[in-house]
């Protein structure tokens, strides 16, 4: 069994990037490995760009062994991304041929059509920034796209997911904008017309997904863009509620998709910059997105799809002012069918500030001098002895602990910006400190009170009370079977979870 993922635009794309770094926490139920496609006219999209990114961090990280610890468990591949627009095709005139539409006889009735059904701007605006909020024409374009003979990467993945048994499907989109609208609806008709049926014509294949609704607004565009064809904020909910009707009148839930969760929130929050689309697309994370990619859990999760269920959360009381601007951890719905999500990823997070904060660092030092590893009490014991690794003279074993470093760093600055840069939320899951204390090492930052809200205990983890851990931890490593950095990944996380 495998997990298949398809974020489709900007919106899909974010959602995704949520997914990869939760995943690592060992949400899923077992260690099935995950696929993930791509779908976006805007291939140049810097919320896409982003996410090829974490997920490229996460694979080379993932090359560690972490043992049976449970973390990056899940073997995480992408595939290129997919654009909708045919190759030398610039608009949609170019895409259903326009010029031989009202040009030959035969066609003309389908040329005035056309003519009809879109404006002289929604035709001739290039398609290289996405479908810009109109979903007509994304919804045209994917359909034609799909179907035609050169769509060969859906083709595979189709054939992947019938030979695949159990396989399941999430797709996450935005409901308000373009892309995600036009291709939510439209790529899950087109795989459930493709995947193998049971006797009752309905996909073998488990078929969930997210539709973000709107919880973003931006600035107005610059005087220079203004007339271009974008998206509105203005226009977002007339969107909403217009792709909804449809995907109602359409049957998608119990036709297509066997659990579609809808995600979004009332108060939008405010973009800092105007971008009609490429590399300037590029939004900080937002809490509404980490909700979607817990759904998308929540439905990998699942053991029984016989019940038809509408679950619903709610964040705080409109009464109590102390909690309608907050997001704490007791509106983090548990996904997972074992432990419970808070305590999962608290025990992640501290691994990874540990490791990148003292572990990383003094394995760097003993890889540039044979000598420093005298000063690094644990280092022989559990790196050289019980592991059987050398960083001095192996640089490839190096170049592996530096990519954990590298994801650490991506993984971070994604928390960053959740619990820093959303400007109507407080959000209150973890500790400013993380990002504000400086070296862990100068510092009596406990990382047992990174996570909220902050509870008093007798043991502290500063940087010295971890360090000490990891020097007793030698007592234990007779009872481990395993090996490689096996041993220090499972050293740190046991000091870490506890």
């Amino acid at each position: 069994m495998s997990y298949y993922m398809i974020g489709i635009g900007g919106t899909g794309a974010k959602c995704l990037e949520a997914f990869i770094h939760l995943c690592g926490a060992g949400l899923l139920k077992d260690s099935q490995p995950v696929k993930i496609v791509y779908v976006d006219a805007d291939v140049s999209c810097g919320n896409l760009q982003r996410t090829q990114k974490a997920a490229d961090l996460y694979a080379k990280a993932q090359k560690i062994g972490f043992g049976d610890t449970g973390i990056l468990k899940n073997a995480i591949t992408t595939c290129a991304p997919w654009t909708p627009v045919p190759e030398n095709c610039v608009n949609i005139d170019d895409v259903f041929q326009r010029t031989s539409l009202v040009n030959k006889e035969k066609y003309k009735d389908l040329g005035m059509l056309y003519d009809a059904l879109f404006t002289e701007q929604e035709r001739v605006t290039p398609l290289d920034k996405g479908f810009r909020g109109h979903p007509a024409i994304g919804a045209a374009v994917m359909s034609q796209a799909m179907i035609a003979e050169q769509s060969e990467q859906w083709k595979e993945l189709e054939q992947q997911i019938n030979t695949d048994k159990d396989a399941r499907v999430f797709l996450f989109a935005s409901v308000f904008g373009g892309t995600g609208a036009a291709g939510f609806p439209t790529i899950a008709k087109i795989l459930k017309n493709n995947l193998k049926k049971d006797e009752n014509g309905k996909p073998l294949t488990k078929i969930g997904g997210a539709l973000i609704l709107p919880y973003f607004q931006f600035p107005s565009a610059p005087n220079e863009e203004e007339q271009q064809m974008q998206a509105k904020v203005a226009d977002f909910m007339l969107n909403t509620k217009s792709a909804l009707d449809y995907y109602d009148k359409s049957g998608l839930l119990g036709d297509v998709f066997n659990n579609i969760y809808l995600v979004g929130d009332n108060d939008l929050t405010e973009m800092k910059e105007f971008s009609l689309g490429s590399n300037s697309q590029k939004n900080d994370a937002h809490f509404i997105e980490l909700y979607a990619a817990l759904a998308a859990f929540d439905f990998f999760n699942k053991t029984d799809f016989s019940e038809v269920t509408t679950p619903m959360i709610a964040r705080g009381d409109e009464d109590d002012l102390d909690t309608t601007d907050k997001v704490t951890w007791d509106d983090i719905p548990n996904v997972c069918l074992d432990g419970n999500v808070k305590d999962k990823l608290a025990a992640y997070i501290r691994f990874l500030y540990a490791y990148k904060n003292c572990i990383l660092i003094n394995l760097a030092k003993c890889a540039a001098s044979e000598t420093e590893k005298r000063n690094v009490t644990w280092y022989k014991d559990l790196v050289e002895k019980a592991g059987k690794i050398d960083v001095y003279h192996d640089r490839e074993i190096m170049d592996a602990f530096n990519a954990l470093g590298d994801y650490a760093d991506s993984f971070f600055d994604w928390w960053r910006q959740i619990i820093l840069a959303n400007d109507k939320r407080y959000i209150e899951l973890l500790n400013k400190q993380l990002w504000e204390s400086g070296l862990w090492e100068k510092t009596r930052l406990d990382i047992y009170q990174v996570v909220l809200p902050i509870k008093e205990r007798k043991e502290k983890l500063t940087y010295q009370a971890f360090w000490k851990a990891l020097c007793n931890h030698t007592g234990k490593l007779k009872t481990i079977n395993a090996g490689g950095s096996e041993i220090l990944m499972r050293a740190v996380y046991e000091i870490c979870k506890n």
